[in-house]
């Protein structure tokens, strides 16, 4: 195993609005850029998803979306899979890279705890749930996530009924860890504290 294939994966690489922003005067924009200036625009709400709002904030015009989607509801679908995809799919694929699943939960705890701005991205979608375009994609990739810690903690020896319920504890850690960290980003108050705290969560979801 190469040096490269144990380091742990990157957090899902959505484009920031400076960069997207920046390919204007390059190849211009393509899909996956409006999609990730869409995402980041469903952190002030989905009903902050304008098309109209999203080219002022880009600096091109409103045809230039229409090259790639027919509106603002084809807009929201491929967002909603560009998130699915990176934050989900592609993240488990490179943890499959590594050679035992007790690494690959260590890689993916250290993944997912760390903070970072597309903790806002996933809040904001959660926050959404009731949207009917986003409740079965918000299901489906929870279920997908869920069922591969699962899988993790039952190639480590537990039962499937073990497994459950540790995948359910990590998973459900995660998500209120990033509703805490909106709500409340003073309750770890320094990097030294988060770090001992982000220590013990992944001893506290490590079966030994």
């Amino acid at each position: 195993m190469s040096r490269a294939s144990s380091r742990p994966p990157s957090p899902p690489a959505f484009r920031t609005l400076t960069e997207i922003r920046a390919r204007r005067r390059g190849p211009g924009l393509t899909a996956d850029d409006w999609a990730d200036a869409a995402l980041w625009s469903l952190v002030d709400g989905v009903d902050a998803l304008s098309v109209e709002r999203l080219a002022r904030a880009l600096g091109v015009t409103k045809g230039s979306l229409y090259w790639h989607f027919e509106g603002r509801e084809a807009l929201l679908r491929a967002a909603l899979a560009r998130w699915e995809q990176l934050a989900t799919g592609d993240v488990i694929r490179r943890l499959e890279q590594l050679p035992t699943p007790r690494e690959r939960l260590s890689q993916l705890l250290s993944v997912t705890f760390e903070p970072g701005p597309v903790g806002r991205i996933e809040v904001a979608i959660a926050a959404a749930a009731a949207n009917p375009l986003i409740q079965p994609v918000l299901a489906r990739v929870s279920r997908r996530r869920i069922d591969y810690v699962v899988a993790l903690y039952r190639e480590m020896g537990l039962s499937s009924r073990e497994a459950r319920s540790w995948a359910l504890q990590a998973y459900s850690t995660y998500v209120g860890l990033l509703h805490l960290a909106i709500a409340s980003p003073d309750t770890l108050r320094s990097a030294r504290e988060r770090a001992d705290y982000l220590q013990h969560l992944s001893r506290a979801l490590m079966p030994p």
